[in-house]
């Protein structure tokens, strides 16, 4: 697939990581599917932390089956003691096996806002409900995402504030997001660097819409950086690279959190580009952001 050559994935390696799928309720009450992902035979534990993780691809495309060898590669080099790559530790003195929840949500243009983020607060709101009986503690799920998946994970956190949901979301990792429907204007100078361009940036958004970017009247669930109050929002990990066009909203996101009092983490790492995650294996920046990420979910 060309797509996964683009984006670097592996085939998958992980026989020891086993997959169940769950039926959840997305948007207008339609059932979608929700993957989990874990080690075979892992030693249970008390309730356990749990991530939903929202897959990229600029709100048009991607799938959970294209990032599956992400997720398992996720799950299979985390599985140590005391802690997970996408795991918030409870017990130390237990190995606690990653569930890593995969949110199939719905692309534009054929499904626009509000599907895909509605979506994947359905799927989180059905986790919240069913976390005990699944292992796993309710007050210890994070939201995670990747480009789109980011954006798309900054508003189902802000929905999560603005419908009280409760436990509320212990964290949100947002990685490369993507914030602003008003980023379209082309900065010549990052040209020759960039990955995702603006012109991409536009495709993406005006299918989420169906209608021109930057309109006054665009939702802060679809574009999180339109969100007036940011307050009362769980604690924030954001990175991105310098030559990402997503750098400057990212950055902008980031202070404005801070300014609110939310608990931010954010890393700009200079002269990487959109996906930079893909495309840089075995680079010092990184291995730093990895360590990063990680420390970030350990801290918790």
């Amino acid at each position: 697939m060309w797509l996964t050559a683009t984006l670097g994935l592996e085939p998958d390696k992980h026989d020891n990581i086993e997959r169940k799928e769950h039926k959840v309720l997305g948007h207008n009450q339609e059932e979608l599917t929700l993957y989990e992902y874990r080690k075979k035979n892992a030693q249970k534990s008390l309730l356990e932390p749990a991530v939903l993780y929202i897959h990229g691809g600029g709100m048009i495309l991607g799938s959970c089956e294209l990032f599956e060898p992400v997720s398992k590669a996720d799950v299979a080099t985390t599985g140590v003691r005391h802690f997970s790559m996408y795991l918030l530790p409870l017990v130390l003195v237990h190995v606690l096996s990653l569930i890593l929840l995969l949110s199939e949500y719905r692309l534009a243009p054929e499904f626009r806002h509000p599907t895909p983020v509605e979506d994947c607060y359905g799927a989180l709101v059905w986790l919240s409900s069913n976390a005990e009986e699944l292992g796993i503690n309710p007050a210890r799920i994070a939201v995670a995402g990747l480009s789109a998946g980011g954006g798309l994970a900054a508003g189902v956190a802000l929905l999560a504030r603005d419908r009280k949901l409760y436990p509320p979301i212990a964290k949100q990792i947002l990685l490369s997001p993507m914030l602003d429907d008003r980023n379209t204007v082309t900065d010549e100078h990052l040209l020759p660097c960039i990955t995702w361009s603006w012109d991409d940036n536009w495709t993406g958004w005006n299918a989420l819409l169906g209608d021109e970017p930057g309109g006054s009247s665009v939702s802060q669930y679809a574009a999180p950086v339109r969100a007036v109050d940011l307050q009362g929002l769980p604690a924030t990990y954001i990175e991105v690279g310098s030559v990402d066009i997503f750098a400057d909203e990212g950055r902008a996101f980031a202070d404005r959190l801070g300014a609110a009092g939310v608990d931010v983490e954010w890393h700009l790492y200079e002269g990487v580009p959109h996906g930079f995650e893909f495309r840089g294996a075995g680079s010092s920046i990184l291995k730093q952001a990895l360590s990063n990420k990680y420390a970030a979910i350990r801290s918790l």
